[in-house]
């Protein structure tokens, strides 16, 4: 396969941005919208036989899902550093984090990438969580064999929650 970019010309710049890229592949030429978008961090949050779960209202999917801790990297973050800060964040927990995995959430026109943890030796954080603005997160503790059944019966419908509690629950670490 031959691929060559012709041209790319933001046409979107913001806290996520789009451009558009002409490409030739294997002598056609192509247009295709790309969503420009910082790398993110997820995080399987273990105690015991049970994880943490966030629910909270997502605007796209005008829905409240029920999803693993997750978010943006900031400037300058490590994948470390923003799985830190994110478990402060919304389960209000530090712990032992470890990489897991890590996966495109949306390769046919998305740019995240997103690096998944595994954290254990949870400990209660005393200083309060900082949530961004449209965050209203409830923090659920449930049992890793309820959470993957709940996977397949529809109560977990993000799709990066699936595939993270689906691939522990197979090979934890």
């Amino acid at each position: 396969m031959k691929v060559r970019l012709v041209e790319s010309r933001k046409v979107y710049d913001g806290e996520v941005s789009m451009r558009v890229d002409r490409f030739s592949i294997n002598g056609r030429v192509v247009d295709k919208e790309i969503v420009e978008h910082r790398p993110s961090v997820g995080i399987i949050a273990v105690q015991g036989d049970s994880i943490f779960l966030v629910s909270q209202y997502r605007r796209a999917a005008d829905k409240t899902l029920l999803e693993i801790p997750a978010g943006k990297m900031e400037a300058g973050e490590t994948p470390l550093q923003a799985a830190k800060r994110e478990m402060d964040e919304e389960i209000g927990y530090s712990g032992t984090l470890k990489p897991f995995l890590k996966w495109y959430l949306a390769p046919g026109y998305d740019t995240e990438l997103m690096y998944l943890f595994v954290a254990k030796n949870l400990r209660r954080i005393a200083s309060r969580r900082q949530m961004d603005d449209d965050e209203d997160i409830s923090v659920k503790k449930v049992k890793l064999a309820t959470a993957a059944k709940m996977c397949f019966s529809g109560q977990i419908i993000d799709a990066k929650s699936i595939a993270a509690i689906l691939a522990y629950k197979s090979k934890p670490l």
